[in-house]
This record gives structure tokens, C-alpha cells and sequence, in this order.
């Protein structure tokens, strides 16, 4: 069976592996200080899981949230690139288990110290 755990570590160990990521903070972890720097801050937004009776099958679904931020005053260059390669490394994959299908982004928004751009990626996952 799978897990709302497994679930996110998959989707925490696909991010890690994004080449040249500026630091990825997680659930629980966000710095009280933002750094001086660009980042990212990752959540798993599940919904709720749905059993298809005919088969026994169970069908994990939800949103992995990931917000980059980038040194307010620099522009949206930095931000966008992220978002860009972001979409490329997620967009219609498979990967332990999960599929990811969707990636969308919101407009950009403007924080006394960072400019921020939230990616959602949809994803599914289906057990027996």
C-alpha cells in the first residue's frame, strides 16, 4: 500500500535531484530568517484517496506544491528559468510509482525581501 510518507519522499527525492537547485526546504522546515538567496520551500497537498470497488484499486492523488523565491529587486529572470526547468523535470513523468501530469504556475508575487513564484505539480498514484 502506499503511503502519504512514501508519496512525498518520492516527490522530495525527485526534486533533490533537479540539476542546480538553489537550496529545497520541506514541511517543517521553512527558515524562520528567510536566506539572503535564492530557494525553494516544498509541500504535499493531498486529496483524499478513492477505492475503486470493481477492482480493489486504490488512487492516491494531489498537488506538490513548490514555491521559489529569488532576491526581490532582480528581477523575474532567476524565478522563471526555475519554474521553466521545473516544469520540464516534472511534466508527464513517471517515477517510483507516481505519475505527475500537470504543471502550472501562478503569477509572481512581490515580498519585502523575495519575488516568489508557486509551481503546482498534479500527480497520481494508483495501488492493488
Amino acid at each position: 500500500m502506499t503511503t502519504f510518507n512514501q508519496i512525498s519522499n518520492a516527490l522530495e527525492k525527485r526534486l533533490a535531484a533537479l540539476p542546480n537547485a538553489p537550496p529545497i526546504f520541506y514541511d517543517n522546515q521553512a527558515p524562520a530568517t528567510p536566506p539572503a538567496g535564492d530557494f525553494f520551500i516544498a509541500s504535499n497537498l493531498p486529496r483524499p484517496s478513492v477505492i475503486d470497488t470493481l477492482n480493489a484499486t486504490e488512487i492516491h492523488s494531489g498537488i506538490f506544491s513548490i514555491n521559489i523565491y529569488t532576491p526581490a529587486g532582480t528581477g523575474r529572470a532567476m524565478a522563471e528559468k526555475y519554474a521553466d526547468e521545473l516544469h520540464i523535470f516534472f511534466f508527464n513523468r513517471r517515477f517510483d510509482g507516481l505519475l505527475t501530469s500537470t504543471v502550472s504556475r501562478a503569477q509572481g508575487l512581490v515580498t519585502p525581501t523575495h519575488y516568489m513564484i508557486n509551481v503546482s505539480i498534479s500527480y497520481r498514484t494508483i495501488t492493488e
